[in-house]
């Protein structure tokens, strides 16, 4: 009799701990369910989300770089709203009637070449390819962040088909005597120094390149080797008078980290710049650059120096 009463006993022990277990875990997977429902009735008076990307006065009041302006005096609401009206509308409608400025802001080895090659084929855009190397490449092993505001600087300068400042870093790396006159490499620089000229379309196509099996507004991806071959290089003078026939000026890149350097650029009203930031999902931009790692090799140290200067 004993040894029943202690077997049931077991028994009826064992099914308690079961019961117990089971509503424990009733509890646990209740509770986030309870929790979500009540923050979303907290919710239902409030404003709904946006779900937009923001414009950039909200993205510049966010991060605490826009700057108020000043409050107007009389006289000046005045002219405001006298003839500053008629003003601003001619303004507007000569910055719309002008050149537009475009630059593709994304990373390495996230399709940036493919979107970048895009422009490149449109018939009315003049597109440069990754231009900020020869900066990198000249200044190297310099940290990427204080290399920011030069690449803003030459941005401008690119933008506004003024070539010349590619001249100060095709010098080859290593340390020079400013007030010394440029080597005649950066004298002399040619379309044929430029980073990516191969592929160009407007490099390797007429006027430029009389000899060039098709036309510039023949659709069709640019042989390197045979621009190489037919294409003499020309004067950047040459080069510059074609970027300013075209209506638009696209620059791709991946060398400028921060995107709140072009804020001068953007604030400019007589630049029109807009920027296409590229995103791709990053287990495949991680992929592809384990593939190329050594070719990165030299940009992963100045990102690498950057982050350890400013921790």
């Amino acid at each position: 009799m004993k040894g029943r009463r202690r077997w049931r006993w077991r028994g009826e022990h064992r099914r308690f701990a079961a019961v117990l277990v089971l509503y424990t875990l009733l509890l646990l997977l209740l509770v986030p369910y309870a929790l979500d429902y009540g923050a979303g009735r907290g919710r239902a008076d409030e404003e709904p989300l946006l779900r937009r990307c923001p414009s950039l006065e909200e993205a510049l009041s966010e991060w605490g770089w826009e700057q108020r302006q000043p409050p107007l005096d009389d006289e000046e609401e005045e002219e405001e709203g006298g003839g500053g009206t008629a003003g601003a509308a001619g303004n507007g409608s000569a910055a719309a009637a002008g050149k537009r400025h475009i630059y593709l802001h994304a990373t390495w080895r996230t399709g940036s070449s493919f979107l970048g090659e895009l422009f490149n084929q449109h018939p009315d855009v003049f597109y440069l390819y990754e231009p900020m190397w020869h900066l990198w490449q000249a200044l190297y092993p310099g940290d990427a962040l204080s290399l920011q505001g030069a690449l803003r600087d030459m941005l401008r300068a690119l933008f506004r088909c003024d070539f010349s400042v590619l001249r100060l870093y095709a010098a080859p790396p290593g340390p020079r005597d400013p007030l010394a006159p440029a080597p005649p490499a950066a004298a002399n620089l040619t379309t044929a120094g430029i980073f990516g000229w191969r592929t160009n379309k407007v490099i390797c196509s007429p006027p430029l390149c009389p000899a060039a099996p098709r036309p510039r507004r023949e659709i069709g991806l640019v042989d390197g080797a045979a621009c190489e071959e037919t294409c003499p290089p020309r004067a950047l003078r040459e080069l510059e008078a074609e970027c300013r026939k075209y209506p638009v000026v696209v620059i791709k890149d991946v060398r400028l980290l921060e995107l709140g350097a072009l804020l001068p650029l953007l604030r400019e009203p007589g630049l029109n710049l807009r920027v296409v930031q590229l995103f791709r999902d990053p287990r495949a931009v991680h992929n592809s650059r384990l593939k190329a790692r050594q070719a990165l090799l030299r940009e992963s140290i100045q990102v690498l120096r950057s982050r350890h200067r400013a921790e």
